[in-house]
């Protein structure tokens, strides 16, 4: 074999190994790149983890005034999950070991939005049987019902306390709940603070 095809021949080889090398390369940086950023503990995962989480806040009778304090949770798209969401949480309480007028054991038995964008929100008896305060109690456990639901949610405009499947007149015997809460609730309270919270 002469020089010139040798140098021909290495040529071609050294060519064909970094074009390889390059292709081998090119397929295992991203991947490793990719891994690197799983593990690491900020960065994208952490965008990932805020975009799966929403922020609820919750009106929670405390004292003498509504408490707001916000809650967050795994993120649901339909706004009947949210409102699912909220009822829960604040028939849970506030948790952070202050008292509050809630009732306990209250479950949501369900919940439907009608052609006038009012929210009825069917809930165990233990709403009135479990309720123990005054006047001021049950306005303050209305509006914080009524604000958390209204705040979290763009598609309602009122909502409507049902209690196994039925309406009640009153729940401790000082606002007349034949009517949607806007109504019973349409007088302001001053004191309002926000707390965040998990």
């Amino acid at each position: 074999m002469s020089n010139k095809k040798v140098w021909a021949v290495l040529l071609v080889v050294f060519f064909l190994s970094g074009v390889s090398g390059s292709y081998y390369l090119m397929r295992k940086l991203p991947r490793a790149e990719k891994s690197s950023e799983l593990n690491s503990p900020q960065g994208t995962d952490q965008e990932a983890q805020d975009q799966d989480i929403i922020t609820l806040r919750i009106s929670y009778p405390l004292g003498n005034s509504l408490q707001v304090i916000e809650k967050k949770l795994p993120r649901r798209m339909k706004q009947t999950a949210i409102a699912e969401a909220v009822v829960e949480e604040y028939f849970k309480g506030p948790g952070n070991g202050k008292g509050s007028g809630i009732p306990l054991h209250v479950k949501l038995l369900g919940l439907y939005k009608d052609t006038n964008q009012i929210l009825y929100v069917d809930l165990s008896d233990e709403l009135r049987r479990n309720f123990q305060g005054d006047a001021l109690a049950e306005y303050l456990l209305l509006k914080g019902f009524y604000e958390s639901l209204i705040s979290n949610l763009q598609d309602i405009r009122d909502v409507k306390i049902l209690v196994e499947g039925k309406e009640m007149e009153t729940l401790g015997g000082h606002f007349f709940l034949k009517y949607s809460l806007k109504q019973v609730v349409s007088a302001e309270i001053r004191g309002e603070k926000v707390i965040s919270g998990e």
